[in-house]
Parts: C-alpha cells; structure tokens; sequence
C-alpha cells in the first residue's frame, strides 16, 4: 500500500483520505446497529422527561420517527445493508419503499419498546425499594 501512496501527490492522498471517512459515515448511517444506538442514546438523554410523560409510549414513538431519514435513498440503503434483519413480509404496504419504511420503523419500534420497558420496570423497582424503607 505505502508503495502505492508514494506516487500519490498529497492532493491524491487526501481525496483517498476523505474518500475512506465518507464510507466510514456511510456505514455508520446505513447500519441499522448505529442506528439504534443512536436512538437509544437519545432516549437517555431524554429519560425522565420520557418516564414522566403521561403518555411515555407515544413519546417513544416520535423519537423512533424522528431516527428515519426521510429520504428514499437513504431507507433504500438502510434496507440493503441490513436486509437480514428488516421482515418485508410482516406489513401490509402495497408498495416496496413503504414497506422498507415500515420494516425499519418496527425494527427500531421493538429496540425502543424494549427500552422503555426495562426504564420503566427500574422505575417500578425503585420505587417499591423507597416503599420499604
């Protein structure tokens, strides 16, 4: 690789460079795991206001919303990179690129659930913990 790069102007090198970060991005935005992740790490962030709300499902829910891209390339790209984990075949959409969406929204819908479900289940404990004291 170093013999290759020796014959590279500096100019070359950075566009290889920047070349190599934009497909690193691209991973990261296209993997359903980033995804998640990301999605989790808002809903920490966002934690006690998510638990007090009166409806903490519904909050949930508009935070998995607002972690879909909007664009069609960018749902077309999640599906390809993580077909393996996204079920076409459990929703009713006539059409592909709704039922891309919907695959991704249940995917992340069931990591968020899940989430909440164990916030509120620490929550619950908690609180009975405070009851016996």
């Amino acid at each position: 690789m170093n013999d290759k790069l020796k014959d590279l102007s500096q100019y070359q090198i950075e566009a290889l460079a920047l070349k190599g970060l934009e497909t690193e991005a691209d991973n990261k935005r296209y993997s359903l795991w980033h995804i998640t992740q990301d999605l989790i790490a808002e809903l920490e962030g966002n934690k006690e206001e998510i638990l007090e709300h009166e409806y903490p499902q519904d909050l949930v829910s508009e935070y998995v919303d607002s972690n879909i891209s909007v664009y069609t390339y960018d749902q077309i790209m999640i599906f390809a990179n993580n077909y393996n984990d996204l079920d076409l075949d459990s929703n009713d959409c006539d059409d592909f690129q709704d039922a891309v969406v919907s695959a991704i929204y249940s995917y992340l819908a069931e990591q968020a659930d899940a989430w909440l479900f164990e916030q509120e289940q620490a929550k619950e404990e908690a609180w009975n913990t405070l009851k016996t004291i």
